[in-house]
């Protein structure tokens, strides 16, 4: 039988995890919404498994695409690339999606920990846990020249300034705060950028945020 070199290898046998953090972050959860709360790493066979509090404990196995987990946790940013066409993808894809490639398989790649914002929106209003960080920019960014985006928070900006095409940075949480997830992460506006003048559009979302900042200064 030939082998189909699209495929993906999985583990003989199971996974041991030997390198716990599942109870590092999980404390006495109190708030409600996602809680990252801990992972597992196998350095034998690259796998890692996240823990995820939410109302119960679950947890997922990233399985292919633990490389980039383990980057979060490391403070790099791994996407894949088509040896074909040269697509980059991140998230990353574990096979090409060009319809010429033919499921190509792809390969890790280290990228650059900038890009530019493709489209965003305005958080007026979120889960408990973000409640007193309203409101706050949601971002799609292409990273990298990536043929997909990623959503994270855009910080460091007003949120009437953000612009679609605008230069980002990757900006990574303290080591100890890390967890293998998205929020081990944020993007800010690239060194040297400044936002355009005030305009129409501008000054109305301005007007939307002012209430909202008010409101959550009345938080406990």
């Amino acid at each position: 039988m030939v082998e189909d070199k699209r495929l993906h290898k999985i583990p003989d046998e199971p996974v041991e995890y030997p390198d716990k953090h599942s109870n590092d972050f999980r404390g006495n959860v109190r708030e409600w919404g996602f809680h990252f709360c801990g992972y597992d790493w196998d350095p034998k066979d690259e796998q890692l498994k996240i823990y995820l509090h939410y109302d119960q404990l679950y947890y997922w196995k990233l399985a292919e695409i633990s490389k980039m987990a383990r980057g979060f946790l490391d403070g790099e940013l791994w996407g894949t690339q088509c040896p074909k066409c040269g697509d980059k993808f991140f998230p990353p894809r574990v096979n090409c999606w060009n319809l010429d490639c033919n499921l190509e398989k792809t390969e890790w790649i280290k990228l650059k920990p900038e890009g530019h914002v493709h489209t965003f929106t305005v958080a007026g209003w979120s889960g408990k846990s973000s409640l007193k960080r309203l409101p706050f920019v949601l971002a799609y960014v292409v990273i990298d020249g990536c043929k997909t985006a990623v959503a994270n928070e855009l910080r460091g900006i007003n949120p009437w300034d953000a612009e679609f095409g605008m230069p980002v940075k990757v900006v990574w949480a303290k080591l100890e705060d890390r967890r293998g997830t998205i929020t081990d992460f944020w993007f800010e506006p690239a060194d040297g950028w400044k936002p355009s003048p005030m305009n129409p559009e501008k000054e109305r979302i301005k007007q939307l945020c002012e209430p909202v900042y008010e409101w959550v200064k009345t938080l406990k």
